[in-house]
């Protein structure tokens, strides 16, 4: 290998090695590679640069908008739970859901399906008694399925795609996946009805814990008349600060007040909700005079304590950060009661708690908590919260219906999808259906960065001749299977990466020498671009692996091996089935 493509390499595995430690952020990862890369010579700035100028990446943007858009509407959630009717039956429901919520990831967004539904599939558990934990794994491997039948189903399908166009050729068109994509919805959701839901565990999720034990959440002290906090505000009594403690909530009558601002002033009877260590509540009662602990007929039970459940997206600005950090009071109207992280509450003073991507916050809201928790990319809501959800029916229908005729237009070659998107968003702004500074914030930045920059890192891979070089090795290790042997090459690695990094990462490392190998073989690259695609989502067996699977993640009190047991089978199935119905569709074999 010459001197370059040594660089390359080395660049490359330095973006693995990265990502794998999660040290950084995808987005810096990405553009540092871009700036060394160009810095060194080996890409030229107009190279570096190309991938904001192209029109797949563009359209990938336009589509995650109206996909928020059509979910902030609430019409899918209201189709599934007002219309759809879910059975009583445990399988029976396994039967209805996921193909309601394939159907659906395969037009939007996969991860705000998988958003909205949690809410309603865990609210059937717990009316059932059967365990969250028993419900959300299909649903998220209903939505990773449902992905894979269209262009438009994941955004790593259409980054892919501005791969694809990235070097010359014309793209794939929405329903390319769609053959082989309805097999591996298939075979995955016979897997689950059939054996898969036998290897689903039995967890308790951190809200019925909280409902079994709130004691170990919060505990309660009564402002006794007489004490010398009455008339006080929360401020000047010193509990904004507390050691160990957090002010959550003030029983006063029939009233509550959530979250407590610090010029509340204390009245004699107040019932102090307090979150943290217990011992600490005891150590307060004991240095406060006029503060008891409350009896436990005095204690709330834990549903009318107005907990909302919400998980840290992986895009989070919050990831990093102290809680006491956050002013997360201050940005949401909301304080945070617990931490959960893989299964577990995280124990000690929560202001001290870093957040990571996945963790499960269960918060105590007030009056403005719905309008902000809309427009955030910070965590995900799975609570049961109508006031996001105002159904107008027809605005719904419009919107919905609309979005739809701009691919159905595309599909028949009426008018290209980049045109109807672009003039469909411009009469959701003229309508008022949404405004100019909503539209800003529905642009996901961090994957456009990572789009535009993985093309770069892909044209470095493509002028030094590094793709041609791995390709070239193997197709020459692989020959004894023919052109299918390639192909499944080309997928195990997408795959097998795929849960080590993210799923947007490992498509974009691997398809330069997809690409290669496509020109080393002389043939259609479509199955092989397929193959990335297939192989970066068929992630099952890590929570870490693919969004979905991390969202689910707290709230289905998971343990790491409940992935990898259930989950496993399902790769194996979809690997078979990829690998073979591309193969077939494609006439390779």
């Amino acid at each position: 290998m010459s001197g370059s493509q040594y660089f390359v390499v080395a660049v490359l595995a330095a973006i693995v090695v990265l990502l794998y430690s999660r040290k950084l952020s995808p987005p810096v990862i990405f553009l540092s590679a871009a700036a060394v890369l160009t810095f060194s010579g080996i890409i030229s700035p107009f190279e570096a640069l190309a991938g904001f100028g192209n029109n797949a990446i563009a359209v990938m943007l336009m589509l995650l908008i109206i996909s928020q858009i059509i979910w902030r509407t609430g019409f899918v959630q209201w189709i599934f739970e007002v219309r759809l009717k879910p059975s009583n039956s445990y399988r029976s429901f396994l039967s209805q859901m996921m193909p309601f919520v394939g159907g659906s990831s395969a037009f939007m967004n996969n991860t705000p399906v998988v958003a909205m539904m949690i809410p309603f599939v865990s609210d059937w558990g717990s009316r059932h008694n059967v365990p969250a934990s028993r419900l959300l794994m299909p649903l998220s491997w209903a939505a990773i399925l449902g992905g894979m039948v269209t262009l438009i189903g994941t955004s790593t399908n259409m980054i892919v795609n501005s791969l694809v166009v990235g070097t010359g050729e014309a793209g794939l068109s929405i329903l390319d996946f769609t053959p082989v994509g309805l097999m591996l919805f298939a075979g995955g959701m016979g897997y689950v009805l059939v054996f898969g839901y036998k290897t689903l565990p039995v967890r308790k999720s951190p809200s019925e814990k909280l409902a079994e034990s709130p004691r170990e959440y919060i505990s309660n002290l009564i402002v006794e008349a007489g004490s010398d906090l009455v008339g006080k505000t929360v401020e000047s009594a010193s509990l904004r600060s507390l050691k160990d403690l957090f002010l959550v909530e003030i029983l006063r009558g029939d009233s509550v007040i959530a979250p407590v601002v610090p010029h509340e002033v204390l009245e004699a009877g107040d019932q102090l909700l307090l979150a943290g260590r217990i011992s600490a509540v005891a150590e307060l009662a004991a240095g406060r005079k006029g503060l008891s602990l409350a009896g436990e007929e005095a204690f709330p039970e834990a549903e009318k304590i107005h907990v909302v459940k919400v998980v840290v997206s992986a895009e989070s600005s919050l990831i990093g950060e102290k809680v006491s950090n956050t002013n997360f009071r201050g940005r949401y109207d909301a304080a945070i009661l617990a931490v959960h992280r893989q299964g577990r509450r995280q124990e000690g003073k929560i202001g001290d708690t870093k957040l990571r991507s996945g963790d499960l916050l269960l918060l105590v809201t007030g009056d403005d908590f719905a309008g902000s928790a809309i427009d955030t990319e910070d965590f995900f809501v799975i609570s049961m919260i109508r006031q996001i959800h105002n159904i107008d029916i027809k605005k719904s229908i419009f919107i919905t219906a609309s979005s739809f005729s701009c691919i159905l237009l595309s599909i028949f070659g009426i008018v290209p999808l980049f045109n109807s998107l672009l003039a469909l968003i411009a009469v959701f702004l003229i309508l008022r259906i949404v405004s100019s500074s909503e539209l800003k914030n529905m642009i996901n930045m961090d994957l456009l960065v990572i789009a535009a920059f993985a093309i770069a890192v892909g044209r470095a891979v493509q002028v030094t001749g590094l793709g041609e070089l791995l390709a070239g090795s193997v197709v020459t290790w692989f020959e004894p299977l023919g052109v299918v042997g390639v192909l499944a090459a080309v997928y195990l690695t997408t795959n097998i990466l795929a849960e080590l990094i993210t799923t947007t990462a490992a498509a974009t490392i691997v398809f330069p020498f997809a690409a290669a190998s496509v020109a080393a073989l002389g043939i259609d690259g479509t199955p092989f671009y397929l193959a990335v695609a297939y192989g970066a989502a068929a992630n099952f067996i890590t929570p870490v692996g693919y969004q979905t699977n991390l969202m689910i993640y707290g709230p289905g009190g998971y343990r790491i091996n409940d992935f990898l047991k259930a989950g496993l089978p399902l790769k194996l199935i979809c690997a078979v089935v990829a690998i073979t119905g591309l193969s077939l569709v494609h006439g390779l074999l």
